[in-house]
């Protein structure tokens, strides 16, 4: 499947979101596992912390699918918008991922 963003676009998004725009690859699963692989792809951002305190109040926690349908109309800029209202391998891979990106890399606690 191709991008369904530009280089241009990619560019455009790095400028107004520095240090947070990343391009996310998924191949969705098959029936057929004889069957090519065709990924397709979304051009993200990582979860502000507004969104994350959203995510966290009493209201998303008890929907679900409010809280992703949030998360992604919040961090998706561009990508395959059709495979990912229609496959759900592609919308929850997109969702782990999303949900990962805002966890931390790396923490350091020093004695000093």
């Amino acid at each position: 499947m191709k991008k369904t963003y530009t280089e241009e676009q990619i560019e455009a998004y790095k400028a107004k979101y520095p240090n947070v725009v990343g391009e996310v690859t998924l191949v969705p699963s098959k029936f057929d596992e004889s069957e090519e692989d065709d990924p397709c792809y979304f051009l993200v951002k990582k979860p502000s912390k507004a969104l994350l305190t959203m995510l966290g109040s009493k209201e998303y926690k008890d929907n679900p699918e409010k809280a992703n349908d949030a998360l992604i109309a919040n961090c998706v800029l561009e990508g395959d918008m059709d495979m990912l209202d229609n496959d759900s391998s592609v919308f929850t891979g997109l969702i782990e991922k999303l949900i990962n990106l805002s966890n931390v890399t790396k923490v350091q606690l020093k004695k000093v």
